[in-house]
This record gives structure tokens, sequence and C-alpha cells, in this order.
């Protein structure tokens, strides 16, 4: 492993570089004006996640059943009269600072209307949602530039945004756990190669791993897969212990051991809150058997790896590479997580009934495993003899893949003028390969189309330049980009001064605050 150390991991610099913000900010600004446009499509997730900020905020209550939409189907109540909540609270209360900023600045400009389904407090929210998922990228970056040259380690962060759904989930539709299951998973990573390699003291580790595995989890539930992470990382020292016949280091490992379970718990505790007040119970199985395929074998692995209509190789062939380049990376421990960490979530995968992952866009449910997708895909492109040829290889299928992803999102967000078949689509029923190629050969010949607004999607939902070129001439229809627009800056700023905190001990206290402001909303909940 590469032992040099990413900008990312020096001593900060006293203050804030304010050129580099500005400059940053405009680029970033530019940016949001070509692509942002959030769908206004709440159908399920999205609605659940929101509605576990805005109720207990808003209405001081978590009656989400007057929120959330779910179409026609109609959950049960629970044994408190509540509607459950399948899914996890993680995103919602990393999310609720920036809600709260949103909401606030509501509150003081008109008050009238502050209801929480306010345009600024949306677009807050949706503002933090896209932030971890650029923490997380930046992560990636600094993972990557461990294992290989700034060059490689920047084209393969953008292909984690661009050739991956991802993208989706940072522009379409931010109000969805994705980001934030990116972000916590690229922390567990980076903290475990600090650890590897001397660059945070052993006797934080059981607090770093606990909160950020408690993160995992609370994301997504299957982020539960990365407790092999510190797994991997106490056995190892717990092995050395047994060889060198070391008492203290065994002590060392048994006792960060507790302490990564205490702090796991601690960051548990708003979903064991939110499952105490809507069913009277401490531990619940998040999702029924009914989502799970009635055997005990993963049935739709297969398809989940090679099915037309979102199967890996076809719809995310960028994962398939860095599974497939995992047997090549150098060191012994990441080549094994790098290995069995996709292989455990397809399996789990091809659990699911919903293997295609409902009517979301493209392969998601491997986005927040990308930063460990990364070191394989750096593996396997290392294996060619050359840099230069390494490079031009790396260009050519970074363009090809990013093409592919943006054409797939194309298609997807305009099926209903019969790109794909939107019937086959939503039931994860083969779509066949021709339309793939057809796609990009009718966008190729008419560039134009990429600028089209997209069918049932409101106007101020469209992206800014969309609108302009479309002639729209209401400002109503900019307020979503405009106002994402203006609170740019502050996002970037927050992405500077968390840059400076991966250094050494001040990583600790991050994870300690969010810890306690887990805890906090924990209370928060039982008081509601």
């Amino acid at each position: 492993m590469n032992q040099s150390l990413p900008a990312t991991s020096a001593a900060p610099r006293c203050g804030l570089d304010v050129r580099r913000i500005a400059r940053i900010s405009a680029v970033s600004i530019c940016l949001l004006l070509v692509f942002f446009g959030p769908t206004d499509n709440w159908s399920w997730d999205p609605s659940f996640y929101y509605a576990q900020i805005r109720s207990p905020i808003v209405e001081h209550d978590l009656d989400f059943r007057n929120e959330t939409h779910t179409g026609a189907f109609e959950l049960p109540y629970t044994e408190t009269g509540l509607q459950e909540s399948p899914w996890p609270v993680g995103p919602s209360v990393l999310w609720s600072p920036f809600f709260l900023l949103g909401h606030g600045l509501m509150r003081l400009i008109d008050p009238a209307h502050a209801d929480g389904f306010d345009a600024l407090s949306l677009v807050s929210t949706m503002l933090g949602s896209i932030g971890y998922g650029l923490v997380g990228l930046m992560l990636i970056y600094a993972i990557a530039c461990r294992l290989a040259d700034r060059f490689a380690a920047l084209i393969a962060t953008a292909l984690c945004c661009a050739a991956t759904p991802l993208e989706f989930y940072l522009v379409r539709q931010p109000i969805m756990a994705h980001t934030t299951g990116l972000f916590s998973a690229a922390l567990m990573l980076w903290i475990y190669l600090d650890l590897a390699d001397g660059e945070q003291p052993e006797w934080l580790s059981g607090l770093l791993f606990g909160v950020t595995l408690g993160l995992c989890f609370l994301t997504r539930w299957n982020g539960l897969l990365l407790a092999a992470v510190p797994g991997i990382y106490f056995l190892t020292y717990l092995r050395r212990a047994v060889i060198s016949r070391s008492p203290a280091l065994a002590w060392l490992v048994l006792a960060q051991s507790a302490i990564l379970v205490v702090a796991f718990l601690i960051t548990l505790t708003p979903q064991i809150a939110l499952w105490y007040q809507l069913h009277h119970k401490i531990v619940m199985m998040p999702q029924g058997s009914d989502a799970f395929v009635a055997s005990i074998w993963p049935l739709n692995l297969p398809r989940a790896l090679f099915d037309t209509n979102r199967g890996i190789l076809f719809w995310c062939p960028f994962v398939l590479l860095g599974v497939i380049g995992a047997g090549f990376i150098r060191d012994a421990r990441l080549r094994l997580l790098g290995g069995l960490l996709p292989t455990f979530q397809l399996v789990l995968i091809g659990y699911r009934v919903d293997w295609y992952s409902g009517g979301g866009f493209g392969a998601r449910y491997m986005i927040e495993l990308l930063p460990f997708i990364v070191p394989g895909f750096l593996a396997l492109l290392q294996r060619l003899p050359g840099r230069t040829l390494q490079r031009w290889v790396l260009l050519a299928c970074g363009a090809i893949l990013i093409l592919h992803q943006l054409v797939l999102l194309y298609a997807v967000e305009h099926m209903a003028e019969g790109w794909i078949d939107p019937a086959l689509y939503g039931k994860g029923l083969p779509l066949g390969l021709a339309w793939q190629w057809e796609s990009v050969l009718r966008l190729l010949r008419d560039p134009a189309l990429w600028l089209a607004p997209r069918p049932y999607v409101s106007v101020e939902r469209q992206a800014f330049l969309v609108n302009l070129l479309a002639g729209v001439r209401d400002p109503q229809a900019y307020r979503f980009s405009l106002l994402a627009a203006a609170l740019t800056p502050l996002l970037v700023t927050g992405l500077s001064l968390f840059a400076q905190l991966l250094h050494k001990r001040a990583l600790a206290r991050l994870l300690t605050a969010i810890a306690l402001y887990f805890l906090g909303w924990a209370v928060f909940i039982l008081l509601v």
C-alpha cells in the first residue's frame, strides 16, 4: 500500500482560504444550475425520510400518515395507533441540521408559510444530502490517493460520481439515504486505513469504529455488513497478541471492542427511541419476511448480476470491474474487504424480492460500497504495463462508462416518452439491450435532447438551464435552483471545514459530537 497521504490528511492550516472557497463555490453554482433538478416524485422512501425530520420538529408528533406517500397501499397501524416506518432514521437525523437552518430562516422571513414543505426548508435539506455525498467522494479521492497517483484517483472518484447511479441521487433525488450511506461507508474505510497506517492512535479505534458503524447501520440497514471492517482490524491485532504472547495488546483489543459496542449503541439510540414510540418495542425487524425470497438460496443473485433490467453487468459495469480487480489488491486485508463486502452485498440483494430496487434508478444498492470498489478498480488498472497506457485506458474507459450511465439516466427519466417500457422497468422484468444502443445513437445524433424537460416533472423542479432554454419566464420556476445557488457557498464552507477535521484526534472529536447529537435526538423523539 502506498503510504503517502493525500492533502486532506495533513494538519489543517488555521482559518479558511476564502478565495479558494469563492472559486469552488462559483464552479459549484455553475454545475448546479446545469444539473440540479430535484424530482417531485416523493413516493415511499423520500416521503418517510423527510417525515421523520419534519413531523417531530414542525408538528410535534410522530404521526407520519398524513405526510408519507404510499400510493394505493395503506400501512397498518402500530400498537400505539401510529404508522410504522420501515426506513432507518439515520439519514433524517444527519439532514436535520440543514432542515433546521432552512426552517429557521423561513420562520424569520415568512412565518406564515414555514410549514416544513416550503422551498427553503426543502432545498436546505437537499443540499445537506448532496453535501454528505460530496464528503463521501472527497474521502474516496483521499483513499484512492493512498493507492495510486492523483490523476488515477481523480478519474476513479469521477467514475464513482458519474458512472454509477450516485449522480441521480445527488442532483435528481437527494432525499434518499444513498448519499449518507456513501459518506458513512467512506468514513469507515478512511478510519480503517488511518488506523492501519498509524495516523490515528489505537486507543481511539473503538470510538471511531463504533460511531461510524452506527452511522452505516442507521443510514442503510445492510450497512451492518461493514462490521467486517473493525472485525478484521481487531482480529488482526488479537492474532498478533496471541502470537507475541502480549496480554497488554490483547486487553487493548478487548477494551476497544467494548468501547465500539458502547459507541455503536449510543449512535443507535434515535432508532431505538423511534421504534419504542411507534411500536412500544426497542428492537424491531426493520422489514417483513415478505421482502425476501422464500428460499435458503439467493435466487435473484443471477438477475442482480446479469439481468438487462438493472443487473450490474449492463447497468453499472464500473462496480463489476472493481469486484474483479479486488483479487489484485496488494494489501491482504484490503483485498479481503474489497472482495467480501461487495460479494456479501450482492448475495443479500439476491435474497430480496425487489432486487431491482423497485422504481428507483439504476443498480443503486451498490452505491454505499463504492469506497470498497475503488481499490479493486485501481488494482485492475495497475495490471496494465506502463503509466501512459494506464492513463489512456482510464480516460477511454471512463468516457464510455460515464456516457453509458448518462444515457441510462436520460432513458429512465424520459421513459414516459417511449425510451423504455415503464411497466417492464417498474416490475423488474428484462428490457433487452437493443434500446441502450439505440438510445446512445439517438442522443449523439440529436444532442439537444439532453436539455429537454423531463415529462411529468413540475417546471420548478426542472434544471435552471433547461427552463432557460425552454423559454420559461415565470420567476417561481427558478426558485429551487436559485435558492440552492444562494446556499451553495455555505455548503462549500462546510466541506472545507470537514476536510480540516480529517487529521489526528479532530476526527474523534467530530464523531463524539455526532454520537452526542444522535443521543440528543433520541431524547427529543421520546419527548415528542
